[in-house]
């Protein structure tokens, strides 16, 4: 398998595709940024004209916005800086340039940003899974106090809704919300199942030690893990290209107006239900050695994660145009 090097060109980023023999040496993000920039691509194409200019014009607000589309052709700019708002909530949990941070980060000097916080604890929900003989603990925590992606979609969609359209936070909570419909469509980002070895919940997977192939070494600074996985079944290569190769695959079968029209609880409880009847058949995380993923695993995984992607985009644009297809 693949990730990607990331090589700075300007405003847009070039990917370059290095052999990945460790799944799990970055940090566990939800989606790699092929995989939210695949969703954002599928809502783009889905967006309504008035909608698509609304939102071309808010993210021209956001700070990044000349670094996202610095040598992009003008007729892309739009587009691209859409690409990159949907990582941009996983990019500033590295990225100290600005100071963001959750230890102490200083007041913000922008009226785009209420606060400097990477809010780490937005992007999931910890619903409970059980392994066999294994029982919840009764102080369980499901939502951290300040986050909880399921609430905080719920919390932007009503800022953006009734906060002016020129005002500055609006391209902040929108960067927010692309990326958050994104998360939630990730299964290990809606559970934490509780083991033998992970009594308190494994974080989403994070704690569940897998190899992909049998060949895959365990040493090295983080270990592969099962949510790492996950967030590479999509799409593990991250090109323009591939991503709007795949999203034009995936946009030729439009979900039923059902699906699309969805509420977010839905989303949850599909991405929970996903990670019972499949996340978890990976095999145990308490046997002598991690488990090896099968090819049938990883050939259901990588269909039902581009599922997950496809319907995203798509409720991702449903929601947008609700809320700027307007006069």
């Amino acid at each position: 398998m693949f990730i990607c090097q990331k090589v700075c060109r300007g405003g847009w980023w070039f990917w370059v595709g290095v052999c990945w023999f460790a799944l799990g040496t970055m940090p566990a993000l939800a989606w790699n940024q092929a995989g939210h920039a695949t969703v954002a691509a599928i809502a783009y194409g889905q967006l309504h004209p008035r909608a698509r200019a609304q939102v071309a014009a808010i993210l021209k607000q956001h700070p990044e916005y000349a670094e996202w589309t610095r040598d992009v052709p003008p007729e892309q700019a739009s587009f691209i800086a859409f690409l990159s708002a949907s990582y941009w909530v996983d990019d500033i949990k590295f990225d100290r340039r600005q100071g963001f941070s959750d230890r102490e980060p200083p007041p913000s000097t922008h009226p785009a940003y209420p606060d400097m916080r990477v809010h780490g604890t937005w992007h999931y929900v910890n619903r409970p899974l059980a392994a066999p003989g294994v029982a919840i603990p009764p102080d369980f925590q499901i939502v951290a106090p300040d986050g909880g992606a399921l609430g905080k979609i719920v919390e932007i969609e009503d800022i953006l809704r009734h906060s002016p359209p020129d005002s500055p936070r609006q391209a902040y909570y929108l960067a927010w919300l692309i990326h958050l419909v994104g998360d939630v469509h990730q299964p290990l980002h809606t559970v934490a199942r509780c083991s033998k070895n992970n009594p308190q919940g494994d974080q989403g997977g994070n704690l569940f030690i897998v190899r992909p192939t049998a060949e895959t070494p365990l040493d090295g600074p983080r270990k592969p893990n099962l949510h790492a996985f996950w967030d590479h079944a999509a799409l593990d290569t991250f090109s323009l290209p591939a991503v709007q190769a795949l999203a034009q695959e995936l946009s030729r079968k439009r979900p039923s107006r059902q699906q699309i029209a969805a509420p977010p609880v839905r989303w949850l409880d599909e991405s929970t239900q996903l990670a019972r009847a499949l996340v978890y058949q990976a095999g145990e995380d308490d046997t002598p050695e991690p488990p090896v993923l099968s090819d049938a695993y990883k050939a259901r995984a990588h269909a039902a994660a581009r599922e997950r992607v496809r319907l995203a985009g798509f409720r991702l644009a449903a929601l947008l145009n609700q809320l700027y297809d307007r006069p």
